[in-house]
């Protein structure tokens, strides 16, 4: 959520920032601004409201000067509607310092801040909260601090909530200073200039070396280097990694959107896990467990958000079906705060694609307070939960841009699925019967690449569904969180209000809502010995003159009576095995969002309202 770049030491650091606010923008946002410091130290700021275009254009008509230090970012609204009055960059001060801030969080305390800040001669324009961080910090400069860096790292003490901000002193254009506790920051080091940014993707062919800050870190940058304390104010060395960004620069290649583009590299991304996560010879699942002994673990808490914990639901089918392992599947903004026991024995597993997601980070830091250890699923190995876990898997999905999630949610039931299989085998599933699985998994790219290549019978109901107004989407077993992330899609992208329920549960209040002018979407699969009871259901919405959607598979379609067919719109899958069911039925949900979003004319890739990595709790 929300995008911070800091340049100090580029002649061209101004181009840089916008540049790499452009590579965020898919992060989320609806008001963006940046802030230089002249050759003389003065302050010269330029916001705007909406898509970063508008930034870029009122930098175009009012031009800044030249400058070697500047500070951008791109906001999502928390605290204040969305307004160049609210937008950051944020200055304030106190007595001879004055200070310039971006801040991606919340400072759950800001009112009191605010008071007494007030009372110290702050004068505040803004909503935010962010504004009481560059008073904070001003008047510990005039009261107890000889270098910023002292500064921020007492005015952090007073901060209660997740926070990650870069601050400029007007005046002095030869350093930045910036922090974050559970929401990321790192450095980019180069030389003769250094970096901060959220994301290292808004540095790209910049550098390709990182500084990732732990919690409470404090760094300053200047064009001669770099330094940081840890959160007792010592100096610290944090580790320098290289990253290889030239793939996550490859744009669109030829698709109109890059969600769509996420949807059809999915048959690669599956194929790159079982290549990297099984054997060649003997069809065994290799996920890397560090220390973790699988046979000894007795209960299991999967923590996500999203379209995250969906997959999650699917890890939970597979895990308790063959490892035989008792699964909790919670959202993680609801997690921590009922404080749940531990089970000696039990193993905390999050996910998340970004490897940020606050609520998500939150809940696994109170589990590893607990003694639990702790295992990751996420797309970013440098990543605050990545670096926080005993061990880590690596989705390997690639960069993926769009807010909706495809690929990565692919790409979790892929590994969850593996994983599930190899604590089957610690805990004494045959070979062979896991190597059935895994065979069945080796022939899940190309039944995605099928389905990808006739999407007509998709184009015309989703031109269909532009009409509606609400959805309903109903599935059984292993089913049923794709049925929910089906809901979730079609909100996302193409705001239509759907709900999702497991198919049982439709007829205890969800069907008050079926008439004739009511999409049900239902999912039903031949393997699972579930799918009569799927049809009772779909019964009742006909019985209802509700519009029945079937997607099932060939051998499904084959079971229908010729009446029933008549009455519904009917789509279909390939047949195949149940294991792997859950990732062949996403597919045409996928991509029935798409095509109704785009009929519909919205945005895909940045629908309204939404972040990609939402690191605000």
């Amino acid at each position: 959520m929300c995008g911070i770049v800091g340049v100090v030491g580029n002649p061209e650091a101004q181009q840089i920032v916008l540049t790499g606010l452009q590579r965020l923008e898919y992060r989320g946002y609806d008001s963006a601004g940046i802030a230089s410091l002249g050759a003389e130290g003065q302050l010269t700021t330029r916001k705007a409201v909406g898509k970063l275009q508008a930034l870029l254009d009122e930098v175009a008509t009012n031009p800044m000067g030249p400058s070697t230090i500047a500070l951008g970012h791109t906001r999502w609204a928390t605290h204040g509607a969305p307004s160049t009055t609210n937008a950051h960059p944020h200055t304030g001060g106190l007595g001879p310092n004055t200070l310039t801030v971006v801040h991606n969080g919340i400072i759950e305390n800001y009112q009191e801040l605010k008071s007494e800040m007030a009372s110290l001669g702050a004068k505040f324009l803004s909503e935010t909260d962010t504004e009481t961080i560059p008073y904070v910090i001003a008047a510990s400069l005039a009261h107890s601090a000889d270098t910023m860096a002292q500064a921020v790292h007492a005015a952090s003490k007073k901060f209660r909530g997740s926070f990650a901000f870069v601050v400029m002193k007007n005046g002095e254009n030869n350093q930045l200073t910036g922090t974050r506790r559970g929401a990321p920051l790192c450095i980019g080091v180069a030389e003769n200039a250094n970096y901060f940014a959220s994301d290292p993707l808004a540095l790209a062919g910049i550098t390709s070396k990182f500084i990732f800050l732990e919690d409470d870190d404090i760094a300053t940058i200047s064009p001669q280097g770099v330094e940081v304390r840890d959160a007792t104010g010592k100096p610290v060395e944090r580790p320098v990694k290289t990253l290889d960004l030239s793939t996550d620069l490859a744009g669109k290649q030829g698709y109109k959107h890059f969600m769509l583009k996420e949807i059809h590299e999915q048959p690669a991304v599956v194929s790159s896990i079982l290549q990297a996560y099984t054997t060649a010879d003997t069809l065994l699942p290799t996920l890397p467990m560090g220390s973790l002994n699988l046979a000894g673990v007795t209960y299991i808490n999967i923590i996500a958000c999203g379209t995250a914990s969906y997959a999650a639901m699917v890890g939970k089918y597979l895990i308790e079906q063959y490892a035989r392992v008792p699964v909790n599947v919670e959202v993680a903004s609801e997690f921590r705060y009922r404080n749940p026991p531990y089970p000696p024995g039990g193993l905390f597993i999050a996910v998340s694609q970004s490897g940020e997601t606050a609520d998500t980070l939150a809940a696994l830091e109170h589990a590893k307070a607990a003694g639990q250890h702790i295992l990751v699923f996420t797309n970013v190995t440098t990543s605050s939960m990545a670096r926080a876990a005993h061990a880590v898997i690596d989705l390997m999905a690639g960069r993926e841009i769009a807010v909706a999630s495809t690929k990565a949610f692919t790409a979790m039931m892929t590994t969850l699925s593996l994983f599930a299989l190899q604590l089957a085998a610690a805990r004494g599933l045959s070979a062979k019967e896991i190597s059935t699985h895994i065979t069945a998994l080796r022939t899940l790219p190309n039944h995605i690449t099928n389905q990808l290549t006739n999407t007509k019978p998709l184009e015309d109901l989703a031109n269909h569904l532009t009409a509606a107004s609400s959805m309903l989407y109903l599935g059984r077993g292993s089913l049923a969180p794709i049925a929910f992330e089906g809901a979730l899609k079609i909100k996302e992208i193409a705001y239509i209000h759907a709900e999702a329920y497991a198919s049982g549960e439709m007829k205890n209040g969800p069907i008050a809502l079926v008439d004739k002018n009511l999409p049900v979407v239902n999912l039903a699969t031949s393997t699972d010995g579930l799918f009569e009871k799927t049809v009772s259901n779909l019964k009742e919405v006909e019985a209802r003159q509700g519009q029945v959607i079937l997607i099932t598979d060939t051998e499904g379609a084959t079971k229908l009576d010729t009446h029933t067919r008549d009455k519904l719109t009917l789509l279909t899958v390939p047949t195949v095995p149940a294991f792997i069911s859950p990732m062949v039925f996403t597919i045409p949900l996928q991509i029935l969002a798409y095509l109704t979003a785009t009929a519909k004319g919205t945005d895909v890739d940045q629908p309204r309202n939404l972040a990609k990595s939402v690191t605000v709790e």
